[in-house]
């Protein structure tokens, strides 16, 4: 999403400061509404400010970072209120690559996924399971892995952080329907079993709470 013409030759330090940061924010050592400092950055990363505003820059357009001009810059706090619209917009991609890549499983990747979902969905039933991009997120490139459309798959990969991301609030738990949710994956695993795209395209709406594709207006 961010390559330059030369990323071939050697990683700039831009990338590897957004790299380092972006990983940082995924993996909760800067938590949400950690202000972020330039030079306290720079200084810890080993490289000059002008790095790490770019590396600043391309994270809030990832969604990870927010700026509040002469008076912040901080990781994004996650709100309550973009849950449903984001985990819809996670859906409106997850639904194509689904519903073109599903079809062409072969046995091995098939396998593969029904498994996968299937330790998601045990997951799922423990009582003490939380949402988090690292419990879902691996699903997800799981499907992009073997998306044959480039286009789509690079689309949704390079949404994805920014989207799971803003799933993790607090309240995320009690604000949206999980039992629905369960149901939604339960009926995406029949879907690869069966190679049905259009089943699985159904399924991810569900999951994402999203109106089923197939239902007509009346």
């Amino acid at each position: 999403m961010f390559a330059s013409p030369d990323a071939g030759v050697r990683p700039r330090l831009r990338d590897q400061a957004r790299e380092r940061l972006r990983a940082e924010i995924m993996g909760g050592v800067l938590a949400p509404g950690t202000l972020l400092d330039d030079d306290e950055l720079a200084g810890r990363l080993r490289c000059s400010r002008t790095p790490v505003r770019e590396a600043l820059s391309d994270l809030g357009h990832l969604g990870l970072v927010e700026f509040r001009a002469n008076r912040y810059t901080r990781v994004t706090v996650p709100r309550r209120e973009d849950l449903v619209p984001t985990l819809q917009a996670l859906g409106l991609l997850f639904g194509g690559v689904v519903r073109t890549t599903i079809p062409e499983f072969d046995d091995r990747r098939r396998a593969l996924l029904f498994r996968r979902l299937g330790l998601l969905l045990d997951c799922m039933a423990e009582t003490r399971w939380e949402w988090g991009a690292d419990a879902v997120t691996p699903v997800y490139r799981s499907f992009i892995a073997e998306c044959d459309n480039p286009l789509l798959a690079a689309t949704l990969s390079g949404a994805l952080d920014g989207l799971t991301y803003r799933l993790r609030h607090d309240d995320v738990r009690a604000a949206l329907p999980w039992e629905h949710i369960r149901n939604g994956l339960v009926a995406l695993r029949i879907a690869v079993d069966s190679r049905d795209g259009r089943l699985a395209e159904r399924a991810s709406s569900r999951i994402h709470l999203l109106p089923d594709p197939d239902r007509k207006d009346r």
